[in-house]
């Protein structure tokens, strides 16, 4: 009876040490600097700098011009449906399909450890498929979209997290 009381214990203290301690109830979100909407551009050609100069150098890619097309084309999915889908949600709550409420709505940072996953399962296939043919090698086409991909997803997400501060 006693090792279950002491596990019991360790479960029910472990709960509510992992439970908020404020509530905000009945109050709204709103950012104090800015939204991540305003900074999004900023934060898309810093990505698309990186993951191309990456892709393009790494990759051992000839073809400049190719890999600038292919790294845009890949991040425009990439950035659009994180955006599209938490828009989707925000249906029943603001009435319609509403991009705007995707980034103002609540206190909702976009870039995630998610958003890393996202990013990858998005980038990687269409990035490799439409590069294979003119990298020198595979293995390092693939490193390379994959390495600036953790590398971008990090710098935007610490970016969002220092320039948009927000509060209840």
């Amino acid at each position: 009876m006693n090792r279950y009381r002491i596990l019991s214990t360790i479960l029910v203290s472990f709960l509510f040490m992992s439970a908020p301690a404020t509530v905000y109830a009945n109050s709204s979100w709103h950012w104090i600097t800015t939204s991540p909407m305003k900074i999004l551009p900023y934060v898309i050609i810093l990505t698309l700098i990186i993951e191309i100069a990456s892709v393009f150098v790494l990759g051992k890619i000839k073809n400049f011009r190719r890999v600038f097309y292919v790294i845009s084309f890949a991040n425009l999915f990439s950035y659009l449906v994180p955006y599209i889908e938490r828009a989707y949600r925000f249906i029943p709550t603001s009435g319609g399909f509403s991009i705007s409420s995707a980034f103002n709505k609540g206190p909702h940072y976009i870039v995630l450890t998610a958003y890393l996953l996202l990013t990858i399962i998005i980038e990687l296939p269409i990035t490799f498929y439409l590069l294979r043919k003119y990298a020198k090698s595979k293995k390092r086409l693939a490193i390379s979209i994959i390495g600036s991909n953790i590398i971008t997803t990090i710098a935007v997400a610490l970016i969002e997290r220092f320039v948009c501060v927000g509060q209840w």
